[in-house]
């Protein structure tokens, strides 16, 4: 073989490696023309490198599908906050309801206190009255005009003598009760 024909088989071998990692760099998404002359120079080395990298059209996908899916929980947990920012809202609305029935303003109780230490309503803002010592809060009986009502709570029965539906000659029992004792005689049912 000639000096010629072995630089026509060389080019032609040059452009067959060259063709091959074109072809295979455009499919992954990289520059053919350099991989091209890259091929066409360095051979089997350049066909090894290409085969080796990633590819940059699902790399770019992988990303675009990510960024696609970050808007998305960005969007959910914005989504999530306006919610309960809503929902925090409507509950202040309703317990400033419930602070302005009852005579009080919860605003002003510190949240580090454990909920059994929190301050009871005085009887002179016309809130609920105090449980007097030594009586449970639950199980009341109301006698009213003959008939057994009941059970009660505390609650109740300081609310309806608040309302004026239970009068002091009303008769009220609880557990621990002897008898049945009138509600006038209750320590801090009605206000003084």
């Amino acid at each position: 073989m000639g000096g010629g024909e072995q630089i026509a088989l060389q080019l032609v071998v040059g452009l067959v490696f060259g063709g091959i990692v074109a072809a295979i760099a455009h499919s992954k998404g990289r520059n053919a023309v350099g991989w091209f002359f890259l091929g066409f120079f360095f051979g089997c080395i350049s066909l090894i490198i290409i085969l080796c990298l990633s590819n940059v059209k699902e790399e770019q996908a992988k990303w675009n599908n990510n960024e696609i899916e970050q808007r998305r929980l960005r969007e959910q947990l914005r989504q999530e906050q306006l919610k309960n920012e809503a929902l925090r809202q409507h509950t202040v609305a309703r317990l400033d309801i419930h602070d302005q029935k009852l005579g009080i303003d919860t605003r002003d109780v510190p949240t580090s206190l454990p909920l059994g230490s929190l301050p009871r309503p005085s009887l002179m803002t016309g809130a609920v009255s105090s449980l007097p010592a030594g009586f449970p809060e639950a199980g009341w009986y109301v006698n009213s005009n003959g008939a057994q009502e009941g059970p009660y709570t505390y609650s109740n029965i300081s609310a309806r003598a608040r309302q004026g539906t239970l009068s002091p000659d009303t008769l009220v029992w609880v557990q621990g009760m002897d008898e049945w004792r009138t509600a006038g005689s209750i320590p801090n049912l009605f206000p003084a």
